[in-house]
């Protein structure tokens, strides 16, 4: 009977303070957000013995204070820095992915006649909160047909590499993308497949 006689308790006192505060509120737009949040606050006066009729441990208090000791301890701050890096990882994954993409169409539309397989390397400036372009490696393929090479396997564990380019074609690839992408020739290197 006590518990009865507090819950009415309580939503007496919540309705007096939810009509006291709309008296005291000017005629705004802010006066339908107050609305809302007294609003939320009566609903749960409300339903408050209700759910600690199925949850003998639950304590709205409790989880107030435990809300309030996290911002307190800036506990968020952490959860925000961690979200924050995360973001910055994937936004600097995406950029990859999505440079290396536009790199090989906009070098298959200009010159259509070869293959292309461009890989980048970006990283994140903190200081100027932007995503920097460190290096592109572009592999040009003649767009012909090649004759079958003879593979040899060996257990040695060495493998040749791919030529890097110097010719008149590779000056052409590396003007053309530092121009367009708004980058120093020098991160670009141009290669043959």
């Amino acid at each position: 009977m006590d518990a009865l006689k507090g819950w009415i308790i309580s939503i007496c006192t919540t309705v007096f303070f939810i009509t006291a505060v709309e008296m005291i509120l000017p005629n705004n737009k802010m006066k339908k957000y107050a609305k809302f949040v007294l609003g939320l606050i009566l609903i749960t006066v409300l339903i408050n013995p209700i759910i600690k009729l199925f949850d003998k441990n639950y304590d709205i208090d409790a989880y107030a204070n435990q809300a309030v000791t996290y911002f307190d301890e800036k506990g968020y701050e952490n959860k925000l820095s961690d979200y924050k890096e995360e973001s910055v990882k994937n936004t600097v994954n995406n950029f990859k992915v999505n440079l290396e993409k536009t790199c090989e169409k906009m070098l298959t539309d200009k010159y259509p006649n070869n293959n292309y397989k461009v890989e980048a390397k970006v990283s994140y400036d903190k200081d100027n909160q932007n995503v920097v372009i460190n290096h592109i490696n572009v592999g040009v393929k003649d767009g012909k047909v090649e004759k079958v090479k003879k593979i040899e396997i060996s257990t040695k564990g060495s493998y040749e590499n791919n030529s890097t380019m110097n010719d008149e074609r590779a000056k052409l690839l590396k003007d053309y993308l530092s121009k367009e992408l708004k980058v120093s020739n020098e991160v670009i290197v141009v290669y043959k497949l």
